[in-house]
C-alpha cells in the first residue's frame, strides 16, 4: 500500500514539474482593478495556487483530525484503565450477562434452601 502511495506522489510531482517547465512565460497577475503585478512567471502563479489550495485544505481538515485525535486518545486511556483493573470489569460484565440470560429464559435462578441445598426456580 505504501508503494502505491509513493508512486502516486511521484506521479503528482512529475506532472507539476512538467507543467512548470512548459509554462515559464511571464504573465500579468491582476488581483483587483488597481493591484496587479507585471511579468510574473506563470510557474510561480501555478505553484502559489497549489500552495494556497494545500493550505486551505489542511485548514479545512484540521478540526476533524483534532477531533479524531482526541477520540483516539480517549479510547487509548480507556484501554489502559481496563488493563489496570480487569477483575472489576469482568464481574460487572458477568453479572450483566447472567441477568440477560435469565431474562431470556436460558438460565434458571438458583435459590438456596434450608440446609444449604440449591433448588432451581423458574
Amino acid at each position: 500500500m505504501t508503494v502505491i502511495a509513493w508512486l502516486l506522489r511521484l506521479l503528482f510531482f512529475l506532472a507539476v514539474l512538467w507543467l512548470a517547465l512548459k509554462n515559464t512565460m511571464p504573465v500579468t497577475l491582476r488581483l483587483t482593478e488597481t493591484l496587479r503585478w507585471d511579468d510574473v512567471p506563470l510557474v510561480v502563479v501555478m505553484l502559489g495556487c497549489l500552495l494556497v489550495g494545500m493550505l486551505l485544505g489542511s485548514m479545512a481538515m484540521a478540526p476533524r483530525l483534532y477531533r479524531l485525535h482526541r477520540r483516539a486518545a480517549a479510547v487509548d486511556s480507556g484501554e489502559k484503565r481496563t488493563r489496570s483493573a480487569p477483575s472489576a470489569e469482568v464481574e460487572v460484565g458477568g453479572d450483566r450477562l447472567a441477568s440477560v440470560a435469565r431474562r431470556a429464559g436460558a438460565v434458571a435462578e438458583l435459590e438456596t434452601g434450608e440446609g444449604g441445598s440449591a433448588t432451581t426456580r423458574r
